[in-house]
């Protein structure tokens, strides 16, 4: 049985961008994370039978304030890798990254990436 689990919109600060008042000033991103866990039928109701949401949301904001990126392409891959190593349940991991400060000179709502990575990659 695999299960999915998903956090939506979580708010992090990074300094992550090409421009340097990205680097200097940071700037809010916007995180959606859902990763996918084998359970098996009718499984004890424990938490050592799942991955706990708070503790993936605490690593995707340690690893976009361990280091600086150019892409938000490269910061989506190394939460998703942060997580497959962490985590030895997770099974695959998806991640979007809406940047809604890109330095662009035209009216957005956000710019974004998402990428998804499995234990198989």
């Amino acid at each position: 049985m695999t299960d999915r689990i998903s956090i939506s919109n979580l708010r992090i600060h990074g300094y992550h961008g090409v421009k340097e008042a990205e680097k200097s000033l940071g700037q809010k991103f916007h995180v959606d994370i859902a990763y996918t866990i084998r359970r098996t039928p009718d499984g004890p109701d424990k938490m050592d039978e799942t991955v706990c949401y708070g503790a993936v949301c605490d690593l995707a904001s340690q690893v976009s304030q361990s280091e600086t990126f150019n892409l938000i392409e490269t910061l989506a891959d190394r939460i998703a890798a942060a997580i497959l190593s962490e985590f030895a349940l997770v099974q695959s991991v998806e991640i979007e990254i809406r940047k809604p400060s890109a330095p662009v000179s035209h009216i957005i709502d956000h710019v974004g990436v998402a990428v998804k990575r499995t234990r198989d990659d």
